[in-house]
């Protein structure tokens, strides 16, 4: 029974029904081409750039159309000192006017000049914005790639370590047959097969959980069965410690958006400056205007014609508000500082701190290697030895359970330092040249 659902395992791996195949390439790419996030953030972009223009930055004037009817009803009686009296029931009154206005601030302490300029920031710290979203998406699906590429090459270990397990429980089965070992022995190499068996499983749950999270990242249908190809093995020649460093304070992302914050801080703090200065207006208007009446001096009236004039504005006092508010763009200006400071040495010293693991993660992953290929010839021997009687089955196991370990370290050694060449490019900006 045991082995019938070994098999059943094994077939259900095998069957590829509706398998997406991706390497590293693809799924940067549909990362890139497909992820919502991403596309959210290219969408708050150009909403920055909308808003960027002369208009908003107060470099144009306004121009108003206003037109009113008005239609009136109204009772009147009216006595003048010559003892004449006017009066009127329900008397009509009619009067329509429009009128064009033009507006036009040219000078607002320098306001506008301040604010165009913060316009270009914040689209820039929007386009940095975006930058951040690619960077991280792509890390999580490259992070998870790798890890579910690791996961698919142990699931060829397990798959060996049950066939081996097998042979060894036919082996002993035969041997118990013929009196040559006991039942404890034949117990335990079930028990083995059984071990195998379930970390085979854990490992494919594992792998249900990783690509859950890939097919989330790459907007994947919940039924594809995602399936990865690459090498665990490529090792990238590195820069050294100072390149790396440098490149990090030109291209960081945090950094560059706590640089453009400080800018954007500072333009504000000028636009609160700008409050304390007059603001002077051109205005030209054209107005025209009719009315009728049954009743009063005038049976009607109308006028029309152009105005033009400059009018200047100064709020001496604006319930302190102008000052509260430069107060605390002052302290923005030093907060943005201050979360320059923290960002950059916080993710100089992670930067540091991956730089190191990445360099032991190599000499671990050179090593493994090395050995790696010893252990397989080791355990193919014990697989022959076993049958012609040279080990015993408890032998066999201990050296296939060391191989398994070999693998197992081997893969960690991999995933460590792919992981940690990936944290070192994220910080860096190494991930700049993927968009």
């Amino acid at each position: 029974m045991k082995a019938l659902i070994i098999s059943c395992l094994l077939l259900l791996s095998s069957l590829s029904i509706g398998q997406e195949r991706m390497g590293l390439e693809q799924v940067v790419n549909r990362v890139l081409n497909q992820n919502f996030g991403i596309q959210i953030a290219k969408i708050d972009t150009e909403i920055a750039k909308n808003q960027n223009n002369p208009g908003a930055a107060g470099y144009l004037p306004t121009l108003d159309l206003q037109a009113t009817q008005d239609l009136g009803m109204s009772s009147a009686r009216q006595e003048f000192l010559t003892g004449d009296v006017n009066e009127a029931d329900n008397a009509k009154n009619r009067a329509f006017s429009a009128g064009a206005m033009l507006n036009w601030t040219f000078f607002d302490g320098f306001k506008m000049f301040a604010t165009d300029k913060k316009l270009d920031e914040l689209e820039r710290y929007s386009e940095m914005n975006l930058r951040a979203a690619m960077e991280m998406k792509v890390y999580e699906a490259v992070v998870n790639y790798y890890t579910l590429l690791s996961l698919q090459e142990m699931e060829a270990v397990y798959i060996s370590a049950i066939e081996l397990s097998k042979m060894r429980k036919t082996y002993t089965e035969n041997q118990y047959n013929s009196g040559a070992a006991n039942r404890i022995q034949l117990m335990q190499a079930e028990l083995d097969l059984t071990a195998d068996s379930a970390a085979y499983i854990a490992n494919q749950q594992s792998q249900s959980q990783v690509k859950a999270a890939l097919t989330k990242i790459l907007q994947l249908p919940v039924t594809e069965e995602l399936i990865v190809e690459g090498d665990l093995n490529q090792l990238e020649e590195q820069k050294e410690w100072d390149a790396i460093a440098e490149q990090f304070m030109e291209q960081n992302t945090s950094i560059m958006q706590a640089k453009s914050n400080i800018a954007i801080s500072e333009l504000t703090t000028k636009e609160a400056k700008s409050r304390f200065y007059p603001q002077l207006s051109f205005y030209a208007a054209y107005d025209f205007g009719t009315s009728s009446s049954e009743v009063g001096f005038l049976a009607s009236n109308r006028s029309f014609g152009p105005s033009i004039g400059i009018t200047a504005k100064w709020s001496i006092l604006n319930h302190l508000s102008r000052a509260t508010e430069l107060r605390n763009s002052r302290l923005g200006e030093e907060r943005s500082q201050l979360a320059y400071k923290n960002d950059s040495i916080s993710a100089l010293a992670d930067l540091r701190n991956y730089y190191e693991v990445m360099q032991f993660a190599e000499e671990k992953l050179l090593f493994e290697q090395r050995n790696i290929t010893q252990t397989q010839s080791i355990a193919e021997i014990a697989q022959t030895a076993l049958v012609a009687g040279s080990i015993t089955p408890l032998e066999l196991r201990e050296i296939q359970y060391s191989a398994i370990q070999a693998e197992g370290r081997l893969l960690q050694a991999q995933i460590e330092y792919q992981t940690a060449r990936l944290n070192i490019s994220l910080l860096s900006g190494g991930f700049q040249r993927l968009f």
